[in-house]
């Protein structure tokens, strides 16, 4: 499992960053730590830049 979060000087922004292998697969999810009820979780992934 890997765990990320993330801020800059500008705003705080209120997220994390898991993954999390089960069995062959590997899932990530991102979720907000203060509000338990807003996450998104995939098994789908794609590289993006930046």
């Amino acid at each position: 499992m890997s765990t990320h979060s993330t801020e800059t000087t500008d705003e705080v922004i209120r997220e994390t960053y898991e993954e999390y292998d089960v069995g062959d697969t590997r899932l990530a999810m991102i979720a907000d730590p203060e509000n338990e009820h807003a996450w998104i979780q995939s098994d789908r992934t794609e590289p993006i830049e930046q």
